[in-house]
């Protein structure tokens, strides 16, 4: 399996602490050769994606947000866990106005 990036996933990489940039690096570079054993609570697929779309517990506040097409895992977003958590939120709102 191969790995893609982002732009927008690179960009905020390059933001991280080294000690976080390691950890991101260190999770991702396993995902291909580690998927099938993968789980929760690490591996979430994130509800009302229009594209299955994965979140990937790195430590306890990042998180790193992919999907898999065929051989290639795209790596779309590298994200702290509040910004999941507000999107959520959000997402909960708009279904609740438009319910």
């Amino acid at each position: 399996m191969n790995l893609e990036w982002t732009f927008t996933a690179e960009t905020y990489l390059d933001q991280l602490p080294p000690e976080e940039r390691a950890k991101v690096l260190h999770v991702i570079e396993r995902l291909p050769t580690e998927w099938d054993s993968l789980g929760a609570p690490q591996l979430q697929m994130l509800s009302g994606a229009k594209k299955e779309l994965y979140s990937l517990r790195v430590g306890a506040d990042l998180r790193v947000v992919f999907r898999r097409q065929a051989n290639v895992i795209i790596i779309v977003d590298v994200v702290r866990r509040s910004q999941i958590d507000g999107l959520r939120r959000i997402g909960g709102a708009n279904q609740a106005a438009s319910g």
